[in-house]
């Protein structure tokens, strides 16, 4: 059988939402790369089902964030989440998240213009229609040649590049040369693997049996109301995924417990009575069905030594689903190492700028693993305590259930996080990146590190995100005025600051947006400086923070611009 053989500067290995993004990234910056996904469609599990803000604002940036809205939940249906007894008889709510679907975020978004606030409400959508999506829009770019059915076996990475050797559905080798490779194929990933890459961590006691399945019952599954998910005192979970007809339901269950001849329907109808029994239901198609483990790990590295192969997604990081921060996680890992790839690739990106990849994402997902876990913890307290009382023990009409019921709706709302943790999504820092230049504000030596889960606090320090703010017209997020590179944004009088960087750039062929809004005084409040230089993603790289000193040289101005850009390390 004969061989086939490709050239490309990029191999994305994978074609999951994270493979996918980072192959239209590379795309959008003008860089040529192919996809290779080992099962020849998308997927058919059900997976992530929430699309948070700063990813949303991310998605804006690539002009995906609209369309993603078109095939995602309604925008008027809300993302409540109901702690429940069970849904049959005897079962009841016992406390509630009362948490905004994008119309009402949008609302809230409007009236609080001080920068605390996302430039783009929540998602909740399906992994299945997220790829499904997303394939055919890649598969009609010029730039971009998908391959799905190719599976990779293994590479063999020298100093000026990577040579991959794949394997169709019909048996036939593909071999690969590349430049680079980025393994985005998930927890198992052979690109990992085959590097020789560790993981730190590993699965968490118990597992889930998952059922996927389509049901128009709304008088039962409805019963205590609108949702988005229900989890069950028993440890068990529901999700609605489209608000019309498709659930998935996640029965917990110990390791011991053998899961090959369990009944999908009996497992729907055991999760939906929760500890009042069986609930029966009107199922009208199961969609699939599996069992799975969840994992917190980390991988030791996101880099090889040679530094031609990387990791992005799951193959780098795995996380328990509370708090949505895997697929999330992973779209970050897909726009950073896209842009910072393609500014290599085209000539005025460097070294340093690839070395900070790993130094920026691998403490985003250390901490984002730790947060999936503390969620996680919150479901797993409530149901030991009803354990420890019997499983019925919330059925009784005594005392002591009454104060557990309490006890349990106390506790949630104690610790409601799970997708309120604004800090955790939008208030990641990168303090020690070499393409960060630190302004020398004591204030800001001693903010830097200091990352709060719950809040998000506006700053422009330098390696934080850039707040969104209305400007005085009311329609457009200053966001909104980034550039596909970089942007200088500049709120001096003179504009001379952008002027000088806007010259030196095009000398450097530094691709750069100059904004200049001399009079916009809120956003120039809140972003407290006078100009600053921001990245593809948003996140501040330097910034200017006296109105009343010197003008820089053009020395000066190259010097920042190479740090930047990562020909040279502010370390």
């Amino acid at each position: 059988m004969q061989t086939a053989e490709h050239e490309v500067p990029v191999l994305v290995v994978g074609g999951g939402p994270v493979g996918l993004l980072t192959a239209w990234q590379l795309a959008f910056h003008g860089i040529k790369c192919m996809l290779a996904e080992r099962n020849v469609t998308t997927t058919q599990w059900p997976k992530m089902d929430i699309t948070n803000c700063r990813s949303m604002e991310l998605l804006k940036s690539l002009g995906l964030a609209d369309k993603l809205r078109e095939h995602g939940v309604s925008q008027d249906k809300s993302f409540d989440v109901i702690f429940s007894s069970g849904l049959g008889d005897g079962g009841e709510r016992i406390a509630k998240w009362d948490l905004p679907g994008p119309d009402e975020w949008r609302s809230r978004i409007r009236d609080k213009n001080d920068g605390s606030m996302p430039r783009e409400p929540y998602q909740r959508c399906s992994q299945a229609v997220f790829e499904a999506w997303l394939k055919p829009l890649l598969d009609e770019h010029p730039l971009v040649d998908t391959f799905f059915g190719l599976k990779f076996e293994s590479l063999t990475e020298k100093e000026d590049g990577v040579t991959s050797e794949l394997v169709d559905v019909a048996g036939r080798k593909h071999f690969v040369y590349s430049k680079y490779v980025i393994g985005c194929d998930g927890g198992g990933s052979r690109v990992r693997r085959n590097v020789e890459i560790n993981l730190s961590g590993g699965p968490v006691p118990g597992k889930m049996h998952l059922v996927h399945f389509k049901s128009r019952d709304l008088d039962r599954l409805h019963r205590q109301g609108q949702f988005w998910h229900i989890f069950f005192t028993n440890g068990s979970c529901i999700i609605s995924q489209d608000e019309l007809d498709t659930w998935t339901v996640h029965l917990a269950l110990p390791l011991e417990v053998e899961t090959n001849q369990l009944d999908p329907y009996e497992v729907i109808c055991r999760v939906l009575g929760g500890t009042s029994g069986p609930l029966e239901i009107q199922v009208d198609e199961i969609l699939l069905h599996n069992t799975w483990r969840p994992n917190l790990a980390v991988a030791d590295s996101y880099r090889t030594p040679k530094g031609r192969v990387f990791l992005a997604g799951d193959s780098a990081h795995q996380n328990i689903p509370t708090g949505g921060y895997g697929m999330n996680t992973g779209v970050a890992d897909a726009f950073d190492i896209g842009w910072k790839l393609a500014a290599v690739l085209n000539g005025y990106g460097g070294e340093h700028l690839l070395a900070s990849y790993e130094v920026e994402r691998r403490p985003v997902a250390l901490r984002n693993v730790e947060r999936s876990g503390v969620h996680a913890s919150v479901h797993r307290q409530y149901s030991e305590w009803v354990a420890q009382k019997g499983l019925n023990c919330l059925l009784k009409d005594t005392s002591e259930a009454r104060e557990l019921k309490k006890k349990i709706a106390d506790f949630v709302q104690e610790h409601d996080g799970e997708n309120k943790d604004h800090g955790i999504e939008m208030g990641y820092i990168f303090p020690n990146s070499p393409v960060i230049i630190s302004d020398g504000d004591p204030e800001t030596f001693e903010t830097t590190n200091v990352w709060p889960a719950r809040n998000y606090t506006p700053s422009t320090i330098p390696g934080r995100r850039a707040p969104h703010v209305w400007l005085q017209d009311g329609q457009t997020s200053i966001v909104d005025l980034y550039g596909k590179g970089f942007t200088v944004v500049d709120f001096t009088a003179s504009g001379e600051i952008s002027r000088c960087f806007e010259e030196v750039a095009s000398r450097l062929q530094v691709p750069l947006m100059r904004v200049h809004l001399p009079d916009e005084c809120n956003v120039r409040d809140i972003w407290q400086c006078a100009a600053a230089i921001l990245r593809p993603d948003g996140f501040v790289a330097w910034r200017h923070s006296s109105f009343k000193s010197e003008p820089l040289s053009d020395e000066e101005v190259e010097d920042i611009l190479q740090v930047v850009v990562g020909q040279r390390s502010a370390k």
